[in-house]
């Protein structure tokens, strides 16, 4: 269903362990991975940038939390400490390859193991109640969408 994403997008604040502080400001997509040389990470990355300016107007963070090598985005990089703690908040044993995408209200939308299209990320966020406001707001609500 859904495949990871790396975004080359500075968040608003500093990552920290408590994604708390990007509630009702962003949307995001967190990967979780052994490391960076991981092949859906790659191929995932790659389908991403392709696709930067549906990221951008979706309000759409990444964040890779790998347990080797550097994690959080190529500017700003997490703690381990924090790696770990949201590693275990939601669930990435080791060795597990994870995608979740949390919604602007905090809620998790989507957990997903294997990689999905880029597309099913995007419908499934354009369904979302507060996306739809956003369109409407933003005029191009004829594309549908509905939710965090």
């Amino acid at each position: 269903m859904l495949a990871a994403v790396m975004v080359f997008i500075s968040p608003p604040h500093g990552w920290g362990a408590d994604l708390d502080a990007y509630q009702w400001k962003n949307r995001l997509l967190l990967i979780m991975a052994p490391s960076d040389t991981d092949p859906r990470v790659v191929g995932f990355e790659s389908r991403l940038a392709a696709r930067r300016d549906d990221i951008r107007d979706r309000d759409l963070l990444t964040l890779r939390l790998l347990e080797a090598g550097p994690s959080g985005q190529p500017d700003q990089t997490l703690s381990p400490e924090s790696v770990k703690s949201l590693r275990r908040r939601y669930g990435a044993a080791p060795g597990r390859f994870l995608v979740i995408l949390i919604g602007k209200d905090g809620g998790v939308k989507l957990v997903q193991e294997e990689q999905v299209s880029l597309q099913v990320i995007f419908d499934l966020i354009d369904t979302m109640p507060m996306r739809r406001r956003e369109m409407r707001l933003r005029g191009d609500g004829d594309r549908g969408g509905d939710g965090g």
